[in-house]
């Protein structure tokens, strides 16, 4: 187990965070949990639902948001959270959408509005409190033979590739929150997920851009976290995290 690890999750247990997340977000507390068994530093991971009215739990509280499918309600969510629960136990916050709630028939510049109106209310209400971005997770987008055979013979049907169109609407929202908050408060799921322990990076080319794409071996169905997936990402999570509050004491 690395030194820098061990270092990221005393910096995570000596502060008070809060995320927000579905069921990806459990993949990556999961993987966070198993990450502080191995290493054998005991980071307190608390549930949103356990802690008491007069409780200041230290280290990583989290919790469910709003409904799969409706993105918009996980910003509700959130907000109302901060504002009745949590505005003097926590001093970072953060949220994730879940892959599931973007695809090709979303309106993209209409879901980040509303995510950066939210952000600014909360921003404003709640200034002792340092709010954090996290990209979409991304899904896998095979490419083996028999799978980009197919994309060839559907593009010569005049046939889209939905499953990467969703992919890149995932990735086009991450490029918006990157350029509107800056890669050094984003943590990026997207990009954990599509990185390889020997550094690959998991990617496909759509419309002049390149785009994150998850593993296969990060997955078992292609969109939630295996066991080796959840820990690299929550790995990564864990450092993004760290270095945002580090560089907070400065």
């Amino acid at each position: 187990m690395s030194e820098q690890l061990i270092t990221d999750l005393q910096t995570v247990q000596k502060a008070r965070v809060f995320f927000g997340h579905q069921s990806v977000g459990n993949n990556i507390i999961s993987g966070l949990q198993q990450l502080a068994e191995k290493s054998g530093f005991g980071l307190n991971i608390v549930e949103l639902a356990s802690i008491q009215a007069e409780s200041q739990p230290s280290g990583l509280l989290h919790g469910p948001i709003g409904e799969n499918r409706k993105p918009v309600s996980k910003c509700r969510d959130f907000e109302r959270i901060i504002d009745q629960q949590l505005s003097d136990k926590v001093d970072f916050a953060l949220f994730k959408f879940c892959y599931i709630d973007v695809n090709r028939n979303t309106d993209i510049e209409n879901l980040f509005r509303v995510y950066r109106f939210t952000l600014e209310r909360l921003m404003e209400n709640h200034p002792q409190i340092r709010f954090i971005h996290s990209t979409i997770p991304v899904r896998c987008s095979p490419s083996t033979l028999d799978v980009r055979l197919k994309e060839l013979v559907g593009k010569l049907l005049g046939k889209k590739n939905n499953s990467k169109l969703d992919n890149f609407q995932r990735n086009q929202y991450n490029r918006l929150l990157i350029e509107t908050y800056g890669q050094d408060q984003v943590i990026d799921i997207a990009a954990a997920q599509a990185t390889g322990s020997n550094g690959h990076q998991e990617s496909f080319k759509m419309q002049g851009v390149v785009n994150h794409a998850l593993l296969e071996e990060y997955s078992s169905d292609g969109g939630h976290l295996n066991e080796l997936g959840q820990r690299q990402v929550a790995r990564s999570f864990a450092h993004q995290l760290a270095d945002i509050i580090r560089a907070s004491d400065h």
